[in-house]
């Protein structure tokens, strides 16, 4: 390999990493338990926060539902709103210990993505969804085993599979 040909690595600069992380007040580089010990007690203590921004979601979702099913006309627009709020709720789930609350609220947004305009039934999974995810939040789910969680995914893709081009 001729010299032009091989990899050049360019250091970062010192002040890009002083950025990065801030010596007074910040993390360290390095990740020891210490750093980990504090991590862990500043996502801990923002748990409750987690808790009650994902309730005020799903209560705006059942809103949104609710309001669809009253409302035909209003049912398109409700879809973007229960999208956005799914898609809070997917990224939140996974950084609060809450996987299948994640895993819910994606199922959610990917069934959403591909209606229109949805009927009763479309409605009606889609408040399935809502609920599952009350569930897992008030019983504070935070871990299923495999199996269990991938029947509970697995259901509901059936139930998102009979009425996804239902008309």
């Amino acid at each position: 390999m001729a010299k032009a040909d091989q990899p050049k690595f360019i250091k970062a600069p010192q002040d890009l990493r002083q950025r990065a992380v801030s010596y007074t007040t910040g993390l360290e580089l390095t990740l020891t338990e210490e750093v980990r010990g504090r991590i862990e007690k500043v996502i801990g203590e923002s748990a409750d926060a987690f808790s009650k921004d994902v309730l005020e979601k799903l209560r705006e979702m059942r809103i949104q539902v609710k309001a669809a099913e009253d409302d035909s006309l209003s049912r398109i627009f409700i879809l973007t709103t229960i999208a956005e709020l799914a898609f809070d709720i997917k990224g939140m789930g996974g950084t609060f210990g809450y996987p299948l609350l994640s895993h819910l609220a994606k199922s959610l947004k990917d069934f959403i993505a591909e209606l229109a305009l949805p009927n009763e039934a479309q409605l009606e999974v889609i408040s399935i969804h809502v609920d599952a995810m009350y569930v897992v939040l008030a019983q504070g789910i935070h871990g299923m085993t495999d199996r269990l969680q991938k029947d509970l995914l697995d259901n509901l893709g059936i139930a998102v599979s009979k009425v996804r081009y239902v008309v």
